[in-house]
């Protein structure tokens, strides 16, 4: 299995639940519909001086195949592709 990574990710739009589970995104023109969640964690920017969680990952499949990480942004609340694997 192969990964494409982005650093800075790709910025995507996302469709969320009331509790904030993503339901589907757009990436370029195509809608990914979430089959299922595999997996979620926060990261702390300066993690050892106790700063809150800057980002939240979230493992996902889609219905139509993909297998990726997302990345939500907490402070902006902005979203991006940060790995896809194939």
């Amino acid at each position: 299995m192969n990964a494409h990574v982005w650093i800075n990710g790709e910025d995507i739009a996302v469709i969320c639940d009331a509790h904030g589970k993503p339901l589907r995104f757009r990436w370029g023109k195509d809608m990914h519909q979430v089959e299922r969640i595999c997996n979620r964690w926060r990261a702390k920017g300066v993690w050892w001086r106790g700063e809150r969680a800057d980002r939240e990952y979230i493992k996902l499949t889609t219905t139509d195949g993909l297998l990726c990480v997302v990345a939500r942004d907490m402070q902006r609340d902005a979203w991006a592709l940060v790995c896809l694997y194939d």
